[in-house]
């Protein structure tokens, strides 16, 4: 069973006894990424830049001063609130958009509801599943993972969370399809390389 700190799944032992089932949820990364970053960052520095640069004159009376008191509890705010919802906002966007996953013994279903996004994929319909780094600053942040079957091809931008300490293709769910595929009982598999349609690909 794979860490719960890289995707979730929820199976037992005696599932494989009768009839394969897996099922749980890993993360991919947004498509338009660097745009939502650059948009939150942008949004959150103006609003704040606005709340510094508003001033407000008390004026002899209670709401003058209401609304200047209001104004500088504002400020003192969001010295703190500005570095951390920047930080937060930003690990949100990276940490993905959910997927769903359930596997049985002919196929893998993936589906992510917030992109209304399906797919069905039969393991005798697999050619190949690849995996490319995606480098981080000190760490690997996840696999574009390319899956080669036979109608057609599927792309998946898989990202690690942020506390995922092992950084494998063993960790992912995609494992399951070179599994029940039969891709890594080949001898070339196991030699640590593979040479079939999708080309040379190292492990």
């Amino acid at each position: 069973m794979a860490p719960h700190s890289n995707y979730t799944t929820s199976y037992s032992a005696i599932d494989d006894r009768f009839s394969f089932s897996r099922k749980g949820i890993f993360w991919c990364r947004k498509k338009h990424e660097t745009g939502y970053v650059a948009a939150y960052i942008a949004i959150c520095t103006v609003v704040t830049v606005i709340i510094w640069a508003f001033s407000i004159k008390a004026e002899p009376h209670l709401a003058g001063i209401l609304y200047t008191l209001i104004f500088d509890v504002l400020k003192l705010a969001s010295v703190i609130a500005y570095p951390l919802l920047l930080v937060g906002g930003v690990r949100t966007i990276l940490a993905g958009d959910i997927y769903n996953y359930t596997a049985n013994e002919e196929k893998m279903l993936i589906t992510c509801p917030k992109k209304d996004y399906r797919t069905d994929i039969f393991y005798s319909d697999v050619l190949n599943v690849e995996y490319k780094e995606r480098q981080g600053v000190k760490k690997i942040k996840g696999y574009d993972v390319t899956v080669y079957c036979r109608d057609m091809i599927r792309t998946f931008a898989f990202v690690f969370p942020s506390k995922a300490v092992v950084r494998h293709p063993d960790m992912t769910p995609f494992r399951i399809l070179e599994e029940r595929s039969g891709l890594l009982e080949k001898p070339e598999f196991i030699a640590g390389q593979r040479i079939d349609n999708a080309g040379f690909y190292d492990n």
